[in-house]
């Protein structure tokens, strides 16, 4: 007969034991959560806003975020609607019009402008606590909420950008819809339903997306019951109102859809979750390793909690929250025949069915206990301090000043310079100092922008929305018949850090390529890791046709 291995037996014994006390542990931490989650849900928001007002202080706006700062300062509210009838901007009135109140109460600044969409970030949080508390514990409730919190969705907290309040108004919409399927609160749920269907599509166009996810959820249940809720039917439907009014700042955003910079294609799913999911994947697959472990080493063990004992999840819940997830690859098939516009961000919301997704998985996988729920809620919380150090060191300081001294330049000290992509030059022309961004120069030419890079919408934009930047934007064909001679600016990367939609400054930089194949001599004076400063000429001869880089 074969001895038993005595180390292997005591090590299983220790690693229960193990067990045993992290489970005690985290039972007494989800007592704690069922008896004072409305004081730990107080304590989150006071910890949310303070860290994310810090980010929202110290961050510089970009390009996208100064379109909203400019148009939101419009003299009035007609002067915001003749902005967006140019179709350079495609978000909706209603969204500038929060804006310009933040402002009008809480001063012209960063952290005011993006306020709207902290609060926006805040509300999907809350509302992903209620939805999966009732469906699971309060512990599960939290994880959700800082699972949200590790995604893209903790960038767009402190972006003054419509995605934020998009998610926060598809969370609501998600509640009172489940909220309304059990008729609980029946009347106010469904005005709640309709009314943030309607704020979603008020904050942006795209935000029609969210109602495919709630359409799918409720022919689940259509299938289940076998009667249609034409109740709540008309609620979603509905919602769809606010687009009327909006109708025609929609038909002349449309015209910018055609040479947009972002084409959908379904290559770019797997593109879209990892951008939105990103540091998350990394924290949810320790969370199902451990799970998976537990499970192990819990065999057997006839102590755990029964799955019928387990709260009921009803399949039309199921299908809401996959249908969710799935948001990428519905909104790359809705816009290849459509818009033929598509970008990361319009699926935004897709974190909210991975949130519930992941929470309640967990919470089934370990029948109930909540030693994972509590795992996954200090790895989220890990995460998300994390992601909040990381996005510290970006201010407009750090940004500007390098290149403020990089351009100091004495001896063409009255020569313009042009910054050849529009977002360093839209950020540098805001936060440098006067006596640089009076010289700043952007060169505009959609026709060049369509020939050197397949789109042109970011130069038709910079020239229709001019009159509200007040920057210095000329035509570069105007130009080069008033000019023999300028500095060029090239930076290689973006000031204020990695794009949210993950590209880089390169992908909006036709200028270069222009001037090379043209009848200029470009003359490098300054070189500084990725930044370059040229002398650029008028060229004559051979350099016609090819161009001239003169290393100093």
């Amino acid at each position: 007969m074969k001895p038993v291995e005595r180390p292997a037996v005591e090590n299983a014994g220790m690693l229960n034991r193990v067990l045993q006390w992290l489970d005690g542990v985290a039972e007494t931490l989800g007592e704690v959560c069922e008896r004072h989650w409305g004081l730990l849900l107080g304590l989150f928001s006071i910890a949310y806003f303070a860290t994310t007002s810090v980010l929202a202080m110290r961050k510089p706006m970009w390009n996208d975020e100064l379109f909203t700062y400019f148009i939101a300062q419009a003299p009035t509210l007609s002067g915001i609607w003749a902005a967006l009838l140019t179709g350079a901007d495609q978000s909706p009135f209603p969204f500038y019009v929060l804006a310009r109140w933040s402002m009008a109460l809480f001063g012209v600044n960063e952290w005011a402008l993006r306020l709207p969409e902290m609060v926006g970030v805040w509300g999907a949080a809350v509302g992903l606590f209620f939805l999966v508390k009732r469906r699971s514990s309060a512990l599960y409730g939290f994880t959700a909420m800082m699972c949200l919190l590790v995604t893209n969705a903790q960038f767009y907290s402190y972006e003054a950008r419509p995605y934020g309040l998009v998610l926060g108004f598809a969370m609501v919409a998600w509640v009172c819809w489940a909220a309304a399927a059990e008729e609980k609160g029946r009347p106010w749920s469904l005005i709640g339903l309709w009314g943030s269907l309607s704020a979603v599509v008020g904050s942006h166009y795209y935000g029609v997306f969210v109602f495919v996810p709630l359409g799918i959820a409720e022919c689940v249940r259509l299938y289940r019951t076998r009667r249609p809720d034409w109740l709540l039917w008309t609620a979603i439907v509905g919602g769809l109102l606010p687009l009327g009014f909006l109708w025609p700042l929609i038909q002349q955003a449309r015209g910018y859809s055609r040479g947009f910079w972002a084409i959908p294609s379904w290559k770019g799913i797997p593109d879209t979750y990892s951008t939105l999911l990103m540091p998350a994947p990394l924290l949810f697959m320790l969370l199902l390793i451990g799970a998976g472990v537990v499970a192990y080493l819990q065999q057997g063990n006839s102590a755990r909690r029964p799955v019928s004992a387990l709260p009921t999840i009803p399949d039309h819940e199921w299908g809401a929250a996959l249908a969710f997830a799935a948001l990428p690859v519905i909104g790359v098939a809705v816009t290849l025949y459509t818009t033929g516009a598509f970008t990361a961000r319009y699926a935004l919301p897709t974190v909210l069915g991975i949130s519930v997704l992941v929470s309640l998985t967990l919470f089934r996988l370990g029948n109930g206990r909540v030693l994972l729920g509590v795992a996954g809620g200090v790895l989220a919380v890990a995460g998300f301090a994390m992601l909040t150090l990381r996005a510290l060191p970006y201010t407009a300081a750090s940004a500007v000043d390098p290149v403020a001294e990089f351009l100091a330049v004495s001896a063409t000290d009255e020569l313009p310079i042009v910054v050849s992509d529009p977002h360093n030059f839209m950020m540098l022309a805001h936060y440098a100092p006067r006596g640089l961004s009076s010289r700043l120069v952007y060169l505009a030419d959609p026709d060049a922008s369509l020939r050197h890079m397949g789109h042109d919408t970011m130069d038709r934009g910079m020239l229709d929305l001019n009159p509200w930047f007040r920057m210095n934007v000329k035509d570069w064909r105007a130009f080069q018949q008033s000019r023999g001679r300028f500095l060029l600016y090239v930076h290689g990367g973006f000031l204020g850090g990695p794009l949210a939609n993950g590209l880089s400054v390169p992908d909006f930089n036709w200028l270069l390529s222009d001037l090379m194949l043209g009848e200029w001599r470009l003359e490098l004076l300054r070189r500084q890791e990725n930044r370059m400063l040229f002398l650029v000429v008028r060229a004559s001869g051979e350099a016609q046709q090819f161009g001239r880089m003169v290393q100093p």
